[in-house]
Parts: C-alpha cells; structure tokens; sequence
C-alpha cells in the first residue's frame, strides 16, 4: 500500500468574514509537504486576507474577525496553536516588509525576526552563499539593508524563513517586484534550499503566467471565491 504524503497545509470549506461582511468564502485544498502553491488574483481577490489567516494575522487588520470551516496546519487545528507558536511554524511574508528593513542592519534584522542571539558571521557564510546574499553583506552583520536592492531584500526574507525552521512560508506579492531574470534566480533559490528542506511555499501573484512553471498547484482567486483549483497545465487549458 502506498504510503499516504504528509500534509503540511488542508484547508477545508473555509471562509473569513469582517463584520459580517464576507472576506473569502468557501475555500478548500491541501497542500503536501515540499510543494509550491501559487495563488493568483487582481487586487481586491482577498488574497492577502485568505493568507493572512493561516498565520492568523487578520485579527490585527479587520474588525471582528470569525471564521468558518477548518484549517490543519501540520496535522493541528490552526485555531489550537499558541499564536507564537503558529508564526514560527507559518512565516507570512508581504512587501511592508521592505520598508522596514531600511531602517536596520543585517545582524540586528536577523535578531529581531528569529528572535535568537546570532553565531559569528562566518557561521552563516555557507548558507548565506547559497542563499545568494553573502556577495551584498561588505560589513557582514553591520551591513545596512537600505543599501540592499530589492532582490538582496527577497533573498535576504528568504533566508529568514530558512533560519526560523518555518514550515510553511507564504510570499504575498513580493516576488511580483522582480523581473524576469531575478525570478529565475529566486525560482532556483527556492527550489534548492525551501524546497529541498521540505518547506511548503506559497506564492501569491498579480501576475500568474511568469509563476506557473513552479506550481505544483495551482489556484485561481476572484472576488474571494476560488474560480480553479488544480494543476497549472490544466489551468492554461480553461484559460
């Protein structure tokens, strides 16, 4: 008998509402471990909204927040977790991120996000290879993140999702600030090092044709209501 995948992600008839006011509805897929997820819609699609919940960061942005249906995060009810516990586990990446790490160096900025004392620079300086950042940090900790293009940001959000051991890291929008070469490099990245450590990704885009050659599921979101869910070569076949 084949052994059965182990889930990282199953979200089933879920829905979010605001005041009573419905933010996403009826949503439901699973999501192995080491698989990546894109999740398209326009602006206004509830993207953020439905990703926001599975770090449960919502109840800082909407009013009266409640939600419907179910959520396994790792086999355990979402709503069961600690919420520190749940933000280790499920990394929530969007591009706020950006501005704030014009305002730290590279040391102090793992610090804060990993929340552990850090080891001397040269104990990341493999990792951090990999991770394509180790070329940018000139000062090594002391390096200043406002002298960081926007890809050394991504890769360097990248790397602290590597380093809190998350196990699911959700991208919202972030990567659509790349062009085409630099996602390429992000793709391989991503495939090399998250993957590869049997972390689920989730990406959510505004613009699903440069993303589908590394879903490996694939979700259509229009006015908070999934459109498609499935494989990304039948997706282009509707289309």
């Amino acid at each position: 008998m084949e052994k059965a995948k182990k889930k990282n992600l199953e979200v089933i008839d879920f829905s979010g509402y605001s005041n009573n006011i419905p933010l996403f509805e009826n949503i439901s897929f699973s999501l192995d471990v080491g698989k990546i997820l894109v999740i398209y819609g326009p602006r206004g699609s509830s993207k953020s909204a439905l990703l926001r919940s599975f770090s449960r960061l919502n109840e800082e942005v909407y009013d009266d927040i409640k939600y419907d249906g179910t959520v396994n995060v790792c086999g355990k009810n979402l709503f069961d977790y600690d919420v520190k516990e749940l933000r280790n586990d499920v990394l929530y990446i969007d591009t706020n991120f950006f501005e704030a790490l014009d305002y730290l160096k590279f040391g102090e900025f793992l610090e804060l996000a990993t929340n552990e004392e850090l080891l001397s620079f040269e104990n990341y300086i493999s990792i951090l290879d990999d991770f394509g950042v180790l070329k940018t940090l000139s000062k090594g900790f002391e390096t200043k993140l406002s002298d960081f293009y926007v890809l050394e940001k991504i890769l360097t959000l990248l790397f602290v999702g590597y380093l809190k051991n998350s196990k699911i890291v959700i991208l919202d929008c972030i990567l659509d600030h790349l062009d085409d070469d630099h996602l390429k490099v992000v793709s391989k990245i991503l495939k090399k090092n998250m993957v590869s450590a049997r972390k689920t990704l989730i990406v959510a885009t505004r613009f699903f044709k440069r993303f589908l050659p590394i879903a490996d599921l694939f979700i259509s979101l229009k006015s908070g209501k999934i459109e498609f869910v499935g494989e990304p070569k039948d997706y282009t076949i509707v289309r």
